[in-house]
């Protein structure tokens, strides 16, 4: 089979559950014999011209980068993201060159959502997985001005102003490029962390001053703007033959907001490493050994609900001082969290990781905590708690309900606060003996739990000839 994958980044110039899902589907299915190739919105370089794409092979992959896209500050571009006729000229010359039989679009960032057009005229079957909310929300969140999840239809007017205010830097790209090109060639000999501190430096400031460069004499996008890339890329999706949403509530919002249902169908995703995590078979509670508790990512941003666990560590403060529990905090963390919980009792702040190290990181981790307040589309680090053994408590939001189940696989915080988390935690704590019944039956059932890639690749193969049925 003929597949084209359409997407944004490649790893690790990108981090993230979302490139590292499409990456490893590609490599099952290359292992398949299919001829798969991956065309992608790639590295800013500052004061090069662009785009241009650029070719290159890994593992058997044809990479398609194209580089210097003009999309180059994802949400913020909204008239260039509904249409660019540089990078719709480049989609027809890699379609008519691969001739897929499927293109399946991971995202759309970095290029323009017209894609999905250029596609159907050249007669491909088009697949659209849906990992977040980028095609009807600029900022990917559905969070609004005011921090709350925005489910309306009418957004222009607040589009505009929270795109404005938010903290992202627009060079975020540029100095990413910078930063992973001095890697290459330069910083992965320097073994301190605090050598590449000042190359780091460095590459942000000349990020940002690229990104100045490109926006120089450009007005920002106007409220009507906004609300017309979410109309037109709603027209646009409606319009592919396959539709996939990674949990029932992405189905449910896309569907709230216009996405016809017939086109529609959810499809758990999975990543290749999470079926190679050795489940931990928990001992029995013992007199004076704390409870370790984890989080993969939660001290990244406020919709990851850094400030929510932060609360719940000051309601436990006594406990924790006690030694009765631990928080372990794994993943990017945001130095303002990391400055907020610094002192606070029983709060171990851990580094980064890397899939391969993800097994020994959670080998001592006896719950889980998500506690996102955004609706997460998803959120594989549940899953990978889960594949481990380690029951989980997670916000009733998104799609993480889709794998939490109070009883069976952890705990839901209903109200998303710190005070109902607090409380479950403290619950936990006095009848520990619930995480080791937990335990036992994610190990007894963790065939029901783990998606194997090779099965998801089938599952993906199925969709394809459908797709590309209907689209005969």
């Amino acid at each position: 089979m003929r597949i084209l994958h359409v997407g944004s980044g490649f790893r690790p110039w990108r981090r993230g559950g979302l490139v590292a899902y499409a990456e490893d589907l590609m490599h099952e299915q290359a292992a398949r014999g299919w001829s798969v190739g991956y065309l992608f919105a790639g590295r800013q370089y500052p004061l090069a011209r662009g785009p241009r794409l650029r070719e290159w092979d890994r593992d058997g992959i044809a990479m398609l980068e194209i580089v210097n896209s003009p999309l180059y500050d994802h949400g913020r571009q909204p008239e260039l993201e509904m249409a660019e006729p540089r990078l719709e000229r480049l989609l027809v010359r890699v379609l008519e060159e691969r001739r897929p039989e499927v293109v399946h679009v991971q995202e759309l960032a970095g290029l323009p959502f017209s894609a999905l057009e250029v596609i159907r005229r050249h007669a491909a079957a088009a697949v659209v997985t849906l990992q977040d909310y980028f095609p009807v929300c600029s900022t990917f969140k559905l969070i609004d001005a005011d921090g709350q999840v925005c489910m309306r239809r009418d957004i222009g007017a607040d589009c505009a102003a929270t795109t404005a205010a938010e903290a992202r830097d627009p060079g975020l790209l540029i100095a990413a490029t910078i930063e992973y090109e001095l890697h290459k060639r330069l910083l992965r000999r320097i073994e301190d962390d605090r050598g590449r501190e000042p190359f780091r430096r460095m590459s942000t400031r000349l990020g940002a001053l690229e990104a100045r460069r490109r926006a120089r004499g450009t007005a920002p996008s106007p409220a009507a703007a906004f609300q017309r890339r979410r109309e037109r890329n709603l027209e646009l999706l409606n319009g592919t033959e396959c539709v996939i949403a990674m949990s029932h509530r992405v189905a449910e919002i896309y569907e709230h907001l216009g996405l016809d249902p017939a086109r529609l169908r959810t499809v758990h995703l999975t990543l290749a490493h999470i079926e190679r995590l050795t489940p931990r078979r928990m001992p029995a509670p013992a007199p004076g050994r704390p409870l370790t508790f984890a989080t993969l990512a939660g001290f990244e941003s406020e919709p990851k609900g850094a400030l929510v666990l932060i609360e719940a560590m000051r309601l436990l403060e006594d406990r924790a001082r006690a030694g009765q529990f631990r928080l372990r905090v794994f993943g990017h963390v945001d130095p303002r969290f990391r400055d907020m919980a610094a002192g606070m009792p029983g709060v171990e702040i851990g580094r980064h990781f890397g899939a391969s190290a993800l097994d020994s990181i959670l080998d001592d981790v006896d719950v889980g905590l998500m506690p996102s307040i955004w609706e997460e589309a998803y959120g594989y680090a549940g899953v990978e708690f889960l594949a481990k053994g380690i029951p989980v408590i997670a916000n009733a939001i998104g799609g993480m309900p889709d794998y939490t189940r109070d009883g069976e696989t952890g705990w839901l915080n209903r109200s998303l606060s710190a005070e109902e988390l607090a409380q479950i935690i403290a619950g936990i704590l006095d009848e520990p003996e619930q995480v080791v019944r937990l335990n036992e039956h994610l190990i007894a059932s963790r065939d029901t739990i783990v998606k194997p890639m090779a099965k998801h690749a089938d599952e993906m193969e199925a969709v394809y000839r459908e797709a590309m049925t209907a689209s005969a």
